[in-house]
């Protein structure tokens, strides 16, 4: 709420993702004349049980309305989704779909409002969202939190410097361009070390076991091996 203090009561809109969308929040801005419409996790309270439990086939919807607030559920990948300014309205979108002769055809789909809205104003940050989590930099085990900010922020830095790259006319694709930005790092700022100790016989000659017999101290003790180097 602190983040759009200064926007509430001004008849404004916020689209949200799954993790901050829920009927609780939807109605406290509301209440300061505020809008919103986002994804929505189905496990969440206050959520109907059908809309948790009933399974759908693919192109079908079902949805519930109280006051301004409407929760539905569409069975595409499937999504829920809330929002106090859209129903379960269906909108004909146009898509290209290329044939196997290279011949582009028109499809009339279907889909609702509020979906198409939801990736027209929110798509770009899903989008973002998606690509990096394909190279994850923030480990789990690291307990130290300012790294994973670091990290979290030079990730992003990449991303948007891609972003930009491909405004410009660039044609290379997110690893390619990964791949390319490492490779010029390491030119400019990498050094080659080159050991100059010669290389030690234990670590780099021929191995084999050898027996070690008891001794006097040691009556009971199991004859062991340990590893010699050949001698050439």
């Amino acid at each position: 709420m602190t983040l759009i203090e200064n926007l509430l009561g001004q008849g404004y809109c916020v689209t949200l993702d799954n993790f901050y969308t829920s009927p609780e929040l939807a109605e406290v801005l509301l209440s300061y004349r505020t809008d919103v419409y986002g994804t929505l996790r189905s496990h969440r309270r206050g959520i109907p049980q059908e809309i948790k439990s009933r399974n759908l086939k693919r192109g079908e919807i079902i949805g519930y309305q109280k006051g301004k607030m409407c929760v539905f559920k569409y069975m595409d990948k499937p999504i829920c989704m809330l929002s106090t300014i859209h129903t379960i309205d269906f909108v004909e979108q146009c898509k290209k779909k290329k044939k196997n002769n290279g011949d582009v055809e028109d499809i009339i789909t279907k889909k609702p409002k509020a979906i198409l809205d939801y990736n027209r104003t929110m798509g770009g940050v899903d989008l973002a969202d998606q690509c990096l989590s394909y190279y994850l930099t923030v480990r789990n085990q690291q307990k130290k939190y300012y790294k994973k900010i670091f990290r979290q922020f030079l990730n992003q830095s990449v991303w948007n410097s891609f972003v930009l790259f491909k405004k410009c006319g660039g044609k290379m694709t997110h690893l390619e361009f990964r791949l390319n930005l490492l490779q010029n790092l390491l030119q400019t700022y990498g050094e080659t070390k080159i050991l100059q100790n010669p290389a030690v016989g234990r670590l780099t000659g021929r191995h084999f076991a050898s027996h070690i017999e008891a001794t006097e101290k040691k009556e009971n003790a199991y004859t062991s091996m340990h590893c010699v180097q050949q001698k050439v």
